[in-house]
């Protein structure tokens, strides 16, 4: 069985109340400021979330978040992997079962909906189930009601669902693989997590919190982190995101002679070999450019398309702003369409 059943209880997230950042994740980027407020939004309603975000992005970590720091933090958490439920278990495992209702069925047996009652179900890979499974999840949705395999009893509950998944939905539903109705059911707010790659300096700053939980756990001294390798982290592209940079900064303390300082060369050989055997994105450059296009397409679209508000905003002249416009060809159809 994929699940994992907790009483809620003061979280363990990757950060301390006095790190920068907020609701116990650590982040100051611009993509992660936005990413929070958004967050602050959602806590107080029970409205259900769809988070989007690469693999090893912190898409649990913010599902966490939600119920911990939100109204129903005194109710049960709750997460089920549906990718790792093998189909024809997956009714079973959401809905609960009847005794005899299948082979293997010897007693009457909960679902995940019933357990998580008055708090919050988080959904994994919401993205892998079936068709016919869909049409049972959104059932559910607006109903607000689930009935066990093998019974003809309905059960009221009062569940607040956060699903996940790496894949765009918006695209599955163009595909046909996704019900749109679903999609809109789970899409009450969307929650777009940015990958590592866009996050700058957040990454200096999650590498350098994990080697200190690293080296408490090991009993070593948190080594300071080079300039050099400072650079080199925020240039990589992390095609395994937070997972990724938890294994780099691990294994380099591991190798690390005590007092030293980490540098470049105590990261695995490996580093940066899979991004170039799959060729991803590319150079610092190409993703620093991304990461501004996407801002200033964001600080456009909250001005509404002024571009002298949103020189403002981001502290930039109005000349200063055009130019940067023009250098990374934000054309007329993207101030039309940030408008929209």
């Amino acid at each position: 069985m994929a699940e994992i059943l907790e009483v809620a209880q003061p979280p363990h997230f990757a950060a301390k109340a006095t790190s920068p950042g907020r609701f116990g994740i650590l982040g100051q980027s611009p993509p992660m400021l936005a990413l929070f407020e958004l967050m602050a939004r959602v806590l107080p309603s029970a409205v259900p979330v769809l988070i989007e975000g690469e693999t090893g992005s912190g898409k649990e970590l913010v599902a966490r978040a939600l119920h911990h720091h939100g109204a129903r933090s005194h109710g049960p958490w709750i997460t089920h992997n549906c990718g790792a439920t093998p189909e024809p278990l997956l009714e079973s495992e959401l809905f609960g079962h009847a005794r005899g209702s299948f082979t293997g069925a010897t007693s009457d047996r909960a679902g995940l909906f019933e357990m998580s009652d008055s708090g919050t179900l988080f959904l994994d890979e919401v993205g892998e189930i079936s068709r016919e499974s869909q049409v049972k999840l959104l059932r559910v949705l607006q109903e607000g009601e689930v009935r066990r395999v093998g019974e003809s009893r309905v059960r009221r509950v009062d569940v607040r669902l956060v699903a996940a998944t790496n894949r765009s939905l918006e695209e599955e539903v163009r595909s046909r693989r996704f019900r749109e109705d679903l999609y809109y059911r789970l899409r009450g707010v969307r929650l777009e997590l940015p990958p590592l790659r866009e996050r700058g300096a957040d990454v200096v700053l999650l590498a350098e919190h994990f080697l200190a939980r690293a080296a408490a756990r090991w009993g070593k001294p948190v080594p300071e982190v080079s300039a050099s390798l400072s650079d080199r982290l925020m240039s990589h592209t992390w095609p395994g995101n937070i997972r990724e940079l938890i294994h780099e900064m691990e294994r380099a303390l591991l190798w690390l002679e005590p007092g030293g300082r980490l540098e470049s060369r105590h990261l695995s050989p490996e580093f940066g070999r899979a991004e170039l055997r799959k060729g991803r994105r590319g150079s610092y450059q190409f993703e620093t450019d991304k990461f501004k296009r996407r801002l200033l397409r964001e600080t456009l679209s909250r001005t509404r398309g002024n571009k002298s508000a949103a020189a403002r905003e981001l502290g930039l002249t109005r000349q200063g702003f055009l130019k940067l416009c023009h250098r990374l060809k934000l054309d007329r159809e993207d101030v039309i369409d940030a408008r929209g």
